[in-house]
């Protein structure tokens, strides 16, 4: 979940990624959000990137390109 995060994706996309309901995943997010003691998905984000759990790539593993 918090590779997901870290990936910016919305709970939409994270619940069809993994199967499952759309408030299931507002619920874990909610829970790591509290583990962590952060109060956004942004900060959730971040730690994720500096712990190393989100690569240069996006969470399709392609390589975003520059606008």
């Amino acid at each position: 979940m918090l590779t997901l995060l870290g990936h910016a994706l919305s709970n939409t996309q994270i619940a069809r990624r993994l199967h499952i309901e759309e408030s299931t995943v507002k619920t874990h997010v909610q829970s790591v959000l509290a583990k962590l003691e952060v109060r956004t998905r942004v900060q959730a984000a971040l730690l994720a990137s500096r712990a190393g759990l989100v690569s240069g790539t996006g969470p399709t593993g392609i390589q975003p390109t520059a606008p």
